[in-house]
């Protein structure tokens, strides 16, 4: 529970500097992560990003203001961090649907209200979790830096375009995975598309990325369904249910999807997704 509580201190601190500068260092004091990789985590259990959480709660909060004070337009602007009337103008027209001057005289706005995270109850289902530790290993393939998670299967369409099957499988025992790694932009990720390796100079000399992971502990966690969704419910079912339950949190080290042999659009389709962990 107390995972669930720093996830929501985290928010209220959030909430208090809407009109303030973010202390990323306090954000991490809160939450027990880095500033990134509590971004990270948070569009994972929401569906949006923080950016775009915290921009639509300042417009709302600037609606609310413009609704129920007499404060300027201009002065609401630059609260919330806005260069000019004209740049506030523009984002509150295209979140709310009306401009500053028509929502002060009348016109409805949109409210976005602030998250908060419980404790799941899923009348009896659960996902099959282990814990693992796995030993140090390499993964080639290619490496995208800071890009949006959505462009993650363009990253595999890039590795199959230069690379058969065979190539890359003969490196190492054919284990194909996708890892997010080193994050350090709050709103992109580093991702590799790639196979473990043995033979690391051979996949070097193909011109493939190499990327070292150090030995660590995992949740486990069996996923069926379709790619992407089972993805994100797995997510969503480990730092929702399984960390709060057993205390633990993301170490902060490399994640990975796990892949098997099979159709992923398959309802049916199985693999696997390892997440570092340790004890909150």
């Amino acid at each position: 529970m107390n995972i669930i509580k720093s996830f929501n201190n985290t928010i209220d601190y959030l909430e208090t500097v809407l009109d303030d500068e973010i202390y990323e260092k306090k954000v991490t004091q809160l939450s027990g992560y880095s500033y990134s990789m509590f971004s990270r985590l948070f569009s994972i259990l929401t569906e949006t990003t923080l950016s775009e959480y915290l921009r639509s709660r300042r417009l709302t909060e600037a609606a609310v203001i413009l609704r129920d004070t007499d404060d300027k337009i201009i002065d609401v602007a630059f609260k919330f961090g806005y260069e000019s009337s004209d740049s506030f103008g523009t984002a509150f027209k295209n979140f709310h649907g009306f401009t500053p001057s028509e929502v002060r005289n009348g016109k409805p706005f949109k409210l976005v209200s602030r998250v908060q995270l419980t404790l799941s109850v899923r009348g009896g289902r659960s996902m099959n979790i282990t814990i693992q530790k796995k030993k140090a290993f390499a993964v080639a393939g290619v490496n995208e830096q800071s890009i949006n998670s959505s462009l993650c299967p363009s990253v595999w369409n890039k590795l199959y375009k230069k690379y058969s099957y065979d190539e890359l499988a003969s490196l190492g025992s054919g284990q194909s995975m996708g890892v997010c790694h080193d994050i350090e932009n709050p709103s992109k990720i580093n991702y590799m598309a790639g196979y473990i390796v043995n033979d690391v100079d051979k996949a070097i000399s193909m011109g493939l990325d190499v990327l070292e992971v150090e030995e660590a502990e995992y949740a486990v966690v069996e996923l069926i369904g379709s790619v992407p969704d089972c993805i994100h419910n797995g997510w969503k079912y480990a730092m929702e249910v399984f960390f709060p339950e057993h205390e633990y949190v993301h170490s902060g080290k490399p994640d990975f999807e796990y892949y098997y042999e099979g159709d992923m659009d398959s309802k049916d389709y199985k693999m696997e997704l390892w997440i570092p962990i340790t004890k909150a």
